[in-house]
């Protein structure tokens, strides 16, 4: 280990509290999190931590608190492992860096560490992205952020890497059946390229997708039930993509709102926006049976917890299975969603192609146009 830090030479610190120190602390500072048996500029191994004393070995020294012995000088729980930019500063500004800043940092440091490092193997996984069609993908796409929301949920990022599944520029487009249709291609060709390649059966992925509503579901039903899949919701406020610890109650429902005379009909999930049944007629014609699947303020910030998430799976298994006992019988779906990423994602996975009925998804341009179809799932 390093040289001791202290102005008292005469209070040597045990060897085993050093070696301690360094394992709870990871080897980094408790800080600013930098690793200190290494150099992050020129790349040199070395030992560049040092041992700081929350109060002060020494009377009128940072933070000195009388009455102390010098084991209690000296224990663990009064000694932090620093970068020398950090041990500088807090022993120059005491009166800024307190005893109570300095223990509240080193729990917090200490505490993450043994938490990750709780984690076991199996618990590791695989960042997979999708963006499409988005602007500012920066903004979402940081790897910080992703890796955030991973360990958030008690998983561990498996690789440095993250995988991306978008074929081509992330930029925005103008949504065409034809670019739809196209851009489904280029994502079955990805994903059967990757998913062979680097990621197997059973594995952990952790799926962080923005894109439209087709192509997110399209990508669900490629994840199926194959994969250990926790699909992440971008979230407008706060952290982009992490859970929250707790959410308000959302109460999901099923409502015929249309019975039509023949075996037409039409699946709108309106939870993000309210979509009126005039605008399913208009593409449908006027008989036609409708059924919402929605809540009670339809908003595009209310999946705040997984729950929320898998509360939405229970309900949207319960709409394919009512529709499925319709008579006459439908021989397809008229899939019209206005829904959170994460939860066009999850239907996907949750969709039975040997036991539910086709779906044929819908897409608008904008919110001044009506709604065209654009691709086929099942059948």
């Amino acid at each position: 280990m390093a040289k001791i830090h202290s102005e008292i030479g005469r209070t040597a610190i045990d060897e085993k509290v050093k070696m301690k120190l360094w394992a709870v602390s990871a080897g980094r500072c408790e800080i600013c999190n930098q690793l200190l048996y290494t150099d992050g500029v020129l790349g040199y191994d070395g030992n560049f931590g040092e041992l700081a004393h929350i109060h002060a070995v020494s009377e009128g020294g940072p933070r000195h608190k009388y009455g102390m012995t010098n084991e209690e000088k000296n224990n663990i729980d009064n000694l932090m492992l620093l970068c020398p930019t950090h041990h500088h500063l807090i022993d120059s500004k005491p009166e800024e860096f307190g005893d109570g800043f300095l223990v509240h940092q080193k729990k917090l440091h200490e505490d993450r560490i043994r938490k990750l490092t709780n984690i076991s193997e199996k618990e590791s996984t695989k960042i997979i992205t999708f963006f499409s069609n988005i602007d500012n993908q920066q903004l979402y796409s940081s790897e910080r952020l992703l890796k955030e929301a991973v360990l958030g949920v008690g998983r561990y990022p498996m690789d440095d890497c993250v995988i991306d599944l978008c074929s081509g520029l992330n930029t925005k487009y103008e949504p065409t059946k034809a670019l739809m249709q196209q851009k489904t291609i280029d994502l079955e060709s990805d994903f059967s390229l990757r998913f062979n390649s680097i990621i197997k059966e059973r594995d952990s992925i952790s799926v962080f997708a923005l894109a439209p509503q087709p192509l997110l579901f399209k990508l669900g039903t490629l994840i199926n039930d194959q994969y250990n899949a926790i699909a992440f919701q971008c979230h407008r406020s706060g952290h982009k993509w992490a859970w929250k610890d707790a959410g308000d109650t959302v109460n999901y429902h099923i409502q015929e709102t249309k019975t039509g005379t023949n075996d037409k009909v039409a699946l709108v999930i309106d939870l993000s926006a309210i979509i009126m049944d005039d605008r399913i007629t208009s593409v449908l014609g006027d008989d036609v049976t409708i059924i919402h699947i929605t809540i009670d303020n339809p908003n595009r910030e209310f999946v705040k917890t997984q729950e929320i998430q898998n509360g939405f799976v229970r309900c949207f298994r319960e709409a394919m299975e009512k529709i499925k006992n319709l008579r006459p019988a439908p021989e397809i779906i008229h899939l019209f969603p206005a829904m959170p990423n994460s939860l066009a994602v999850r239907a996907g996975m949750d969709y039975m192609p040997k036991a539910d009925l086709p779906l044929l998804l819908y897409e608008q341009a904008n919110a001044h146009e009506g709604f065209f179809d654009t691709i086929q799932i099942g059948g």
